[in-house]
């Protein structure tokens, strides 16, 4: 039984249905990308059982994680992180499934049927290294019902030059979600900053929630501030991309959530939202399950102020049209 990983990172959304900032890094959400086992990559695990362990793998080439520098993979089964700048001390890492205790499927029958492999591809200075647990299984399956049938297939992408991270979700079968998971319905996925593994701290972590497709960010400077992971596991062929700000516009990516505030995000009557340097636009606000509650006919360049005391208390999503696609926010309205 491994320690469940209560942390993770930001969101954001479809090729062109939302963008967030998270730390150094934009993110975004892509569907129906292609799937490919790595069929050909070097297995790691040799026939292990594994649950718990811990890899270091040398990719080959160099890169860095939230700006320290690493030329390896490191991986945790255990605390749900790959690729992090190490498997122990204290670690800047991005979170693949965490909260979710896999091991290899091959647990009771006592013949390994999960490997962990990985591969690069590509040519310098345009390497990609590809890291992926194959046909994993869920801990508590084999717990509670003495069975090992469920499994999920994650892969976790290094690209070379331009530092960009992947987690990709191929085919799953979770026939017992309530048992599997902590938080929602899916692994957590993100990044979190100054992780001390031995003292079980960090300085800040960014997650998503909510709809898979469509997250939104929410964040915490402890364990105990995690509420939910998303509600739905992400389907096969689902791509959350972590994009360095420093290289995202000369690879043609824009922060479109740069060009608005909007503040307070915790208030009882109203918020503010400033935009910069836009055409007049639009936006709605949707409560967590997507459902669209208020309507926002116009926000104009500069200062707008939006009324909520129309809306009972609890958290909300305000999400903002734009020409590159949408910025969405969490608000919450006491």
């Amino acid at each position: 039984m491994k320690k469940l990983f209560l942390f993770v990172a930001l969101l954001v959304a479809f090729p062109t249905f939302g963008q967030l900032s998270m730390g150094g890094y934009l993110v975004k959400v892509q569907t129906g990308q292609p799937y490919s086992p790595l069929t050909s990559g070097t297995n790691i695990s040799s026939g292990l059982i594994w649950d718990d362990e811990n890899f270091k793998i040398p990719m080959g080439f160099s890169t860095d994680i939230g700006g320290l520098p690493t030329s390896n993979f490191s991986f945790s089964a255990g605390w749900g992180f790959a690729p992090g700048t190490d498997t122990m001390g204290v670690v800047n890492t991005f979170v693949a499934f965490g909260s979710l205790d896999l091991q290899d499927r091959g647990a009771i029958s006592g013949s390994a049927k999960s490997p962990l492999r990985y591969l690069v591809s590509g040519v310098s200075p345009n390497r990609i290294f590809k890291f992926e647990m194959f046909n994993a299984g869920f801990f508590d399956e084999g717990d509670i019902y003495g069975t090992m049938s469920d499994s999920t297939n994650i892969q976790v992408w290094v690209y070379e030059t331009s530092k960009i991270v992947e987690v990709r979700f191929g085919d799953s079968k979770i026939s017992n979600p309530d048992d599997y998971f902590l938080l929602g319905a899916s692994p957590l996925v993100g990044y979190v900053s100054d992780f001390d593994l031995a003292a079980e701290t960090f300085s800040k972590g960014y997650f998503l929630t909510g709809n898979p497709t469509s997250p939104i960010v929410d964040s915490a400077t402890s364990l105990f501030d995690i509420e939910n992971s998303m509600f739905d596991y992400p389907e096969s062929g689902t791509v959350y991309r972590f994009i360095p700000k420093t290289v995202a516009a000369s690879i043609g990516e824009s922060n479109i959530a740069n060009q608005f505030q909007v503040y307070p995000t915790i208030t009882t009557d109203y918020i503010s939202v400033i935009a910069e340097n836009i055409a007049s636009t639009s936006g709605r606000i949707m409560d967590m399950n997507g459902k669209v509650v208020s309507l926002i006919e116009s926000i104009e360049n500069g200062k707008n102020t939006i009324y909520l005391s129309h809306l009972a208390s609890g958290n909300y999503v305000l999400e903002i049209a734009h020409n590159d696609g949408k910025a969405l926010y969490k608000i919450t309205k006491q």
